[in-house]
Order: C-alpha cells, then sequence, then structure tokens
C-alpha cells in the first residue's frame, strides 16, 4: 500500500513555489506514494493538480498573524485538523512559511503524532522563525544557503535543516511563445529592446523600482519596453499601471499576467526587493 502524504498550500494561482510542487507531484511514485494536496477549491493551480491525478481539498487558510480574522482563521484550523484525522497521512508537507502555524496548530491535538515538513520558499529574519512555528516541526526545507543559514539562527536546529534548490524541467513540454510571438501580442515592433521580470504581482517584489527607473533607461536605450510576467490577485496590478500613468511611461509598460514559459527577452529584471533563489532565476536563463 502506498505511504499516504498530505501537502498543504493555500494560494490558488500559479507561481514559483507552485511550479515547484507540481513538478514534486508529477515525478512521485505513485505505487509508493499516495498525494493529497489541501489548498483553495478555485484557481489554476487546483486544476493543474487535477490534471496531473492529484486529489484535492478546498480550504482557504486565512493569514496567522491578522487579529481581525481570528474567527476565520480558528475555523480554518479546525477544518484542517478533522481533514487530517480522515486522510490519516504518514505525514504532512507545507508549501511555504504562512501555512506552518495552521498545520502545527491543526494536528497538535492529535492522538497519534504526525511529522511535519515545512518548505521555506521566502527570505525570512531569524527573529520570524518562531513567529511561524518552524522551531515545532520535525524537519524544515530551505531553497538557499541564505535561507538555511537564516533558520539556524533563528532557532531550528542545524539537523533540521536541508538546502534543497528549486529547478525545472525543460525537457517536460515546448516553451508557449517565442520573442516573436510575444512581441505581437503586446503590440512592439522588432527592433524593440524587451525587459522584462518574471515573478507573481506582490508589492514585496518591488517592481515600482524599476517603473521608476524606466524613464532613466528610455534616455540611455530609447526603443526599450518593460514586460511583466506574473499573476495578481490583489490589485497590485491596477497600482502599477497607476504609477505608470504618473510616469509617463504607460505606452512602455505591458502587464501580461501569468504565462507558460516564454522563450528570449532582450534581458530580464530581478525583483527589486530582497527574494531567495528561487525558480524564477532558472525560468528567466
Amino acid at each position: 500500500m502506498a505511504t499516504r502524504i498530505l501537502y498543504v498550500h493555500g494560494v490558488e494561482a500559479i507561481g514559483g513555489a507552485e511550479r515547484d510542487l507540481i513538478a514534486l507531484l508529477q515525478t512521485l511514485d505513485r505505487q509508493q506514494w499516495e498525494p493529497h494536496v489541501v489548498c483553495p477549491g478555485t484557481g489554476p493551480f487546483r486544476e493543474r493538480l487535477h490534471a496531473i491525478g492529484v486529489s484535492t481539498y478546498a480550504l482557504t487558510l486565512p493569514p496567522w498573524r491578522k487579529p481581525l480574522i481570528f474567527f476565520q482563521r480558528r475555523s480554518a484550523v479546525r477544518q484542517l485538523s478533522a481533514l487530517v484525522a480522515q486522510l490519516d497521512p504518514a505525514m504532512i508537507h507545507v508549501n511555504d512559511i504562512w501555512w506552518v502555524p495552521h498545520t502545527v496548530r491543526a494536528v497538535g491535538g492529535l492522538v497519534k503524532p504526525l511529522p511535519i515538513v515545512a518548505h521555506v520558499r521566502q527570505e525570512i529574519e531569524p527573529a520570524k522563525v518562531r513567529r511561524y512555528k518552524l522551531d515545532r516541526v520535525e524537519a524544515v526545507i530551505a531553497i538557499s544557503r541564505q535561507i538555511e543559514q537564516s533558520l539556524i539562527a533563528g532557532g531550528v536546529s542545524a539537523s533540521k535543516v536541508r538546502t534543497i534548490y528549486s529547478g525545472i524541467d525543460l525537457l517536460e513540454k515546448p516553451l508557449a511563445r517565442d520573442d516573436q510571438s510575444m512581441r505581437r501580442m503586446i503590440g512592439v515592433p522588432e527592433g524593440a529592446v524587451l525587459v522584462g521580470t518574471v515573478a507573481n504581482l506582490f508589492p514585496r517584489k518591488g517592481y515600482e523600482v524599476m517603473l521608476r527607473a524606466i524613464p532613466a533607461i528610455m534616455r540611455a536605450v530609447p526603443t526599450v519596453h518593460y514586460v511583466i510576467v506574473g499573476s495578481d490577485d490583489s490589485g497590485y496590478a491596477d497600482r502599477l499601471k497607476r504609477l505608470a500613468q504618473e510616469l509617463k511611461i504607460a505606452d512602455r509598460v505591458h502587464i501580461v499576467g501569468f504565462q507558460d514559459p516564454v522563450q528570449r527577452e532582450g534581458g530580464v529584471h530581478e525583483t527589486a526587493e530582497p527574494d531567495p533563489h528561487t525558480c524564477r532565476d532558472v525560468e528567466a536563463v
């Protein structure tokens, strides 16, 4: 009989963390492992899991550290605890730090101890390690040595931490768009210089820094256009569009949403705020 694993993930869009988990699930030997995933009940991530034959269970996990949603968070923890009791997995894999506290609380009342593996995909300050209960799980996967060092400095035993770098399967399928099709989609000429950022749209990615730099870049490279590739679940794209209008660069900024891998841009701009070494960097090469 296959060993049952429950994966916990709280985002419905597909970004680097989701791609990494999908790749892991696709390569599991189903005769040895039986994966189940807790995730939001709608969205492309859940649809992709169903496409590869992975069972999902709909659950929204509210942010852990926002006091005004205490009752919603408590309800979600109770639902997660009931699901864990129903499925009786051999272990739980939490796919990022945000849902570790929910999971630790959910399994705390179980009769049988249940190991938790936490995947840390964010830069984390040592002071936040205990806030997100990372010192209370059985094992922690860091996606970079820098994150590993922060976890140890924050109180996680070095024997519990292992660095496993994220990656992508370049042979999985043909690239969805080439350079010319991307140019046609956004309406820029062949001679334009494309600079792009590939990352989901969150304020912590620092897109505003790049937008404010575009006018100076245009003076040096008059044909430059900036392409932003990534999902937006918070309305952040509208904020970036307003800033582009204020800076009078709206005709040079193109927010195209989530895209399957795109072949070739003139250059790739790293996110301006601190961010771990993720799938984004590999996809951009």
